[in-house]
């Protein structure tokens, strides 16, 4: 049994007195996290022209280019689509919580300094996703970085933190990045999309949960047919 799967059960679980707390931190996991990673991702698709008509060509070659049949999609045709897994990595690593904490269970030392068991640190995944050691040219929506990563073996790239890390991590990563590429497939299948408004620039650092965005953003869509 995974971690998501007990936290479910828990939450299924009438009498379980931690039932409205896992509820409560699934809800805003969704809401603070994947929905607006969801935005980003078909914002900074739409955006770039050539990674948009890529993605476009390849749900094509998987469903076909009618955008009228019902479709399901499986594992197999996930694998077949790995640029649309990459932009929504490419999203999460630009759009990052400002700040995840993690309490201390042994002393660590940190150059000259020694964080005392019991502590809780701060790292930055925002921060840290910008350093150029780990992403060449960081500021830049570059989804090709991905195709180094071995996402067959849950692998992300060193230096991405955004889920946290070790057996620590976030137990509703794949989860959430299922969601959205099925969002993103249905709507880019059924649909033609083209932004209205420039894609606004980020709000300031937001600390908790993804990076906002600093206003509205207009997309006009037409049904394919």
């Amino acid at each position: 049994m995974t971690l998501m799967q007990a936290l479910l059960d828990i939450i299924e679980t009438e009498t379980s007195e931690q039932s409205p707390n896992y509820g409560l931190l699934l809800l805003w996991a969704s809401l603070s996290n994947a929905v607006p990673i969801a935005f980003w991702t078909i914002g900074f698709v739409l955006s770039q022209p050539s990674i948009h008509k890529a993605i476009m060509e390849s749900i094509s070659s998987v469903f076909g280019t009618a955008g009228k049949d019902k479709i399901k999609v499986s594992e197999d045709d996930l694998k077949k689509l790995p640029l649309i897994k990459w932009c929504i990595l490419e999203t999460i690593r630009l759009r990052a919580p400002g700040a995840i904490t993690r309490k201390v269970l042994k002393p660590v030392k940190i150059l000259n300094f020694t964080v005392p068991s019991g502590d809780l640190l701060m790292l930055s995944p925002f921060w840290l996703h910008r350093n150029p050691k780990y992403f060449p040219e960081p500021e830049l929506f570059k989804p090709e970085r991905w195709k180094e990563a071995n996402l067959e073996k849950y692998a992300f790239l060193d230096g991405f933190v955004a889920f946290g890390s070790g057996k620590y991590q976030c137990p509703g990563r794949w989860l959430a990045m299922l969601e959205i590429e099925m969002c993103i497939i249905l709507l880019f299948y059924y649909y033609d999309c083209r932004l209205l408004d420039p894609l606004p620039k980020q709000r300031s650092l937001h600390l908790l949960g993804v990076q906002q965005p600093e206003g509205q953003c207009q997309i006009e869509y037409t049904r394919r047919t």
